[in-house]
């Protein structure tokens, strides 16, 4: 039964059909925010069924109410109650610690592991898992001794930060070091990696620091979302980001059979398709599909429009490699006068968000320009 002194909450799906669309409203109220790591339930009104949901305090100390919206055509709304206790058969997000990585599963199927030692170039997650449980990202495999060594499945990199090489792992490079955790916390809902970082010169000088804030959230099998906001900080002094193609802020390599290059497909936001339509386009956001062991499957990169110089350049490339890039449109354009070269002043913060879509099939299939909106024009709550 509902507490009656909590609040509901009445969700209005707007112009767009919802169907595993995250959801999450910001609560001013001291029951709610004595719910932090409980389990709770919301009780759809109209039907009577029960969902699992989560309460946390956010970075600015505000308790944040999550769950997953399913089934809600564009036009409806639905109104829940709030109440302590658990979803029958739901295990939630979940983050199993190892020596130097976060395995995630989620209600116990695995789904990816977060890999952080020291001893890398950079922080990644590998094996990253879709439908059926196929790999739809290249890391630690066999074909990763074939090319470009660098692309380990999801992470974050940029190849000119103060002329030092921070995308590449040749003997001059530089290193992203990780340097500690704020949150590493499951739930029934969303999982939390909150990590922070130093962007290295190989000998070991820090050029500036970094925030990856990544979220995961529980869905079924035929899709999977990750959630990243990532600060750039200028803590050393400046920091240039240099002109060049070699860099992914948000990057992905995909596993090998979903290629371009041996029957996989590329597109955009505009329908733009593989590589001569998509490689150093602006787009909102672009898809890898392929098939994997027999499986249909597709990742997405979803850039927001808070994002500066959104929408993004993309360096997507028919033999794998999707990443967004800001900062190489005089490279991508082939205009030098379009310089896209930025300082970021001692002091000063660079801030950006991005949703990492895994889906069924391709961009058509995996609905991605819907699942877009769920992204920038989420479903707005009511809290009464």
């Amino acid at each position: 039964m509902a507490n009656q002194n909590l609040p509901t909450f009445t969700v209005d799906a707007g112009f767009h059909d919802r169907d595993g669309c995250p959801v999450s409203a910001n609560v001013d109220h001291p029951g709610v925010s004595q719910l932090h790591d409980h389990a709770v339930t919301l009780t759809d009104v109209a039907s009577g069924k029960a969902i699992a949901a989560q309460c946390y305090a956010n970075e600015d100390g505000i308790t944040t109410l999550n769950w997953i919206l399913d089934g809600l055509a564009a036009g409806e709304s639905r109104t829940y109650t709030l109440a302590e206790g658990n979803v029958a058969g739901e295990s939630g997000v979940q983050l199993n610690e190892a020596a130097e990585t976060i395995a995630v599963a989620l209600n116990d199927r695995p789904f990816t592991t977060f890999r952080y030692a020291k001893t890398q170039y950079r922080p990644y997650f590998f094996p990253v898992l879709g439908p059926n449980g196929c790999e739809v990202t290249r890391g630690e495999t066999s074909e990763v001794s074939k090319d470009h060594v660098h692309h380990r499945s999801l992470y974050v990199a940029y190849g000119e930060v103060n002329d030092v090489d921070l995308w590449g792992e040749g003997s001059n490079s530089g290193r992203v070091v990780h340097q500690g955790f704020t949150h590493k916390q499951g739930g029934a809902v969303v999982g939390r990696i909150y990590t922070h970082n130093n962007w290295e010169t190989h000998a070991g000088d820090v050029l500036m620091t970094d925030k990856q804030n990544f979220r995961i959230y529980n869905l079924s099998e035929a899709a999977a979302l990750i959630d990243l906001d990532l600060s750039f900080i200028a803590s050393a002094g400046d920091v240039h980001f240099g002109d060049t193609k070699e860099g992914g802020i948000m990057s992905i390599r995909v596993h090998p059979s979903m290629n371009a290059s041996d029957g996989g497909k590329i597109e955009n936001a505009f329908g733009g398709i593989n590589e001569a339509e998509t490689w150093g386009k602006r787009a909102n956001w672009c898809d890898y599909s392929g098939v994997v062991d027999g499986t249909p499957v597709g990742i997405a990169v979803f850039d927001h429009i808070v994002n500066p110089r959104y929408p993004t350049y993309w360096h997507v490339r028919n033999y794998g490699l999707m990443g967004s890039n800001i900062f190489g449109g005089g490279t991508f354009e082939r205009d030098p006068s379009k310089d896209g070269s930025y300082t970021l002043k001692h002091g000063e913060e660079m801030h950006f968000r991005f949703r990492v879509l895994i889906h069924a099939g391709d961009a058509t299939v995996g609905k991605v320009g819907q699942k877009y909106h769920d992204f920038i024009n989420p479903p707005t709550v009511e809290v009464s």
